[in-house]
């Protein structure tokens, strides 16, 4: 992607120079000519145009206006965001510029942009506004993200909160082949021509096939009823989730795309099954994951502090949770104190997997507390 860059950069120093040398001359006419009492000569047209740059596929920096000129100039497909921790992204979007979040909501679109800065007269075009972002973070740093208003950035994500899997070191290579050949593919996809000479490039639309409408339409009522019964930011998720199937979709059908043998041309349509298995990923995967996310981040420190505690004991197989033992033995992630302990512990007896502490079982100076667990629980899992 970059081995013309060199040559295209060295001819644009040259057009620079040379469009120079013409401006000099220009004003030497002018000179002359108003010397003479002559009308002035037009300015010479420019060609030379704005700096190529390097082309891009991903980028860390996301200042906005450093994103916005690579998207303009070195990157007319679009960029991959990567950002390790999440949260320090999103809670740096307004620090230096109030409109940073409506910035990036209006990256979920990939429609035309301008933006325009206040020590450049000329504003930065930017004809398709197509970013992905990519990253984790930590699951406590999801509850101080999510209490702010909803302005539809968050319910854009697709949202991943999966259980905890054993270690285990892996034992199959990397398929680094296959996604070059892969990548190769995706890389010599063009824009095709404007309409007219001049104008800028255009993408070209990959139509969803007809005779998975009915599907689509059978999905999205489904989703106008689940948003019905949800709230806050899982209700403004499940308005984005007809979108992401089709964007989900297009990408199953690129994935098959690269991954078949020979040169087959590219997709020209996001077919019935594509749909189909976006549609599941959707409502049995993303769906599922977004109640979680949404729902884990919303609850109290005492809610999650008993969820950590439910799982101890399923995992366990505990008949009681002895309250010093628990602090001397196990540490678990929130239960640091007697208080927290006591407090996760408060929930679950209203939830009825733990009974109050029985009386007379206090001796000695600290006492011994230790909250049942119900037996009928054993008989559900």
């Amino acid at each position: 992607m970059i081995s013309d860059y060199p040559d295209r950069l060295q001819q644009w120093r040259a057009g620079v120079e040379y469009e120079k040398v013409i401006e000099e001359k220009w004003k030497s006419e002018v000179r002359d000519a108003q010397k003479r009492g002559a009308p002035p000569p037009l300015p010479p047209a420019t060609a030379a145009g704005p700096e190529p740059k390097s082309p891009r596929l991903r980028q860390h920096d996301v200042t906005i206006e450093k994103v916005a000129a690579l998207l303009g100039t070195a990157a007319p497909k679009g960029l991959l965001i990567w950002r390790d921790e999440l949260t320090g992204w999103i809670d740096g979007m307004t620090v230096y510029n109030e409109a940073g979040r409506a910035f990036w909501v209006e990256a979920y679109g990939g429609r035309p942009y301008r933006l325009e800065r206040q020590k450049h007269p000329e504003p930065i075009e930017i004809a398709r506004f197509a970013v992905a972002v990519y990253g984790s973070t930590q699951p406590d740093k999801i509850a101080a993200l999510m209490r702010g208003a909803d302005d539809g950035l968050l319910s854009r994500f697709l949202w991943l909160w999966p259980e905890p899997i054993p270690f285990r070191l892996g034992r199959m290579r990397p398929g680094a082949n296959w996604a070059i050949a892969a990548l190769d593919k995706l890389r010599e996809l063009d824009l095709q021509p404007g309409a007219q000479l001049g104008d800028p490039a255009r993408p070209i639309m990959v139509r969803l096939a007809d005779e998975a409408l009915p599907e689509l339409e059978g999905f999205g009522r489904d989703m106008q009823r689940r948003q019905m019964t949800a709230g806050g930011l899982l209700r403004s998720a499940l308005g984005k989730t007809r979108g992401q199937a089709l964007r989900l979709g297009l990408l199953l059908e690129f994935l098959w795309w690269c991954g078949a043998d020979g040169i087959g041309p590219p997709p020209s349509r996001i077919s019935a099954r594509a749909f189909e298995e976006a549609r599941r990923l959707i409502s049995d995967y993303f769906v599922p994951m977004a109640e979680r996310t949404y729902g884990d981040a919303s609850a109290t420190q005492a809610d999650r502090n008993a969820a950590t505690l439910a799982r101890w004991i399923l995992r366990e197989r505990k008949h009681e949770v002895h309250v010093r033992t628990l602090l001397r033995d196990e540490r678990l992630p929130g239960l640091r104190t007697a208080n927290d302990i006591h407090a996760a512990a408060e929930v679950l007896v209203e939830a009825e997997w733990l009974s109050p502490p029985p009386r007379g079982t206090e001796f000695g100076r600290r006492g011994r507390v230790a909250y049942p667990v119900n037996p009928r629980l054993w008989a559900l899992v």
